[in-house]
């Protein structure tokens, strides 16, 4: 069964061609974050945007971030919906967003395996982020992930990236504790010698108030 899946933009692939100065990007986890998680959604008709995600997607927009998506659909491989059901689903979220796809890339995979595998997509693995700055001049060291799980934080500390926020939404409150016992001595998120600024914000709202650009 096929594993892994990527939605390029062509717009956006034909804009950065010839563009040799590399970018700085944001990287959006989905459910949770970018649209409501309703476990194991594979239904396009429920699809809802998360709170103040269209205008926090839109502001990165307009700073000049590449905007990607990079999202573990287990459901897959666990039979519960097909890759078909996720496209559906993922063309569903886009449209929600307006007339112009903000997304210059959408990454997912369907690895079940909880266990830690840097050889495949499965966040906390950084595969995917990688994956995204071999398609666009990402500059990985200035890029910025936003997750409601540890396993979206630990990605982006894997993969270099500058800062992480982790937010209340989706699973975020049952994550915050484990992600707060993460923190080291001089405030950053620590795992397995990886480490990356973390902010810790409540919603999408709060996080604009906090954006570093």
């Amino acid at each position: 069964m096929k594993q892994t899946h990527k939605i390029i933009n062509t717009f956006f692939k034909k804009k950065y061609y010839h563009n040799v100065k590399i970018k700085p990007a944001v990287f959006f986890d989905r459910d949770g974050v970018l649209i409501k998680d309703c476990h194991y959604l594979k239904d396009p008709s429920s699809v809802q945007l998360e709170d103040y995600a269209f205008e926090l997607v839109k502001f990165f927009s307009m700073k000049g971030f590449i905007i990607i998506v990079v999202t573990n659909q287990s459901g897959i491989s666990k039979k519960l919906f097909d890759w078909d059901d996720y496209l559906l689903v993922t063309k569903k979220m886009i449209s929600l967003f307006g007339e112009q796809n903000p997304f210059a890339g959408i990454y997912a995979n369907s690895f079940a395996n909880d266990i830690f595998d840097l050889n495949n997509w499965r966040k906390p693995s950084p595969k995917m982020l990688i994956e995204a700055s071999k398609d666009f001049p990402i500059d990985l060291k200035k890029s910025i992930i936003v997750g409601d799980r540890i396993s979206d934080i630990e990605a982006g500390a894997r993969a270099g990236l500058s800062l992480a926020y982790h937010t209340l939404t989706g699973h975020g409150q049952k994550e915050r504790k484990l992600v707060k016992s993460k923190i080291n001595s001089e405030g950053k998120f620590e795992i397995s010698n990886y480490i990356i600024d973390l902010k810790l914000i409540d919603s999408l709202k709060d996080f604009q108030l906090k954006v570093p650009v």
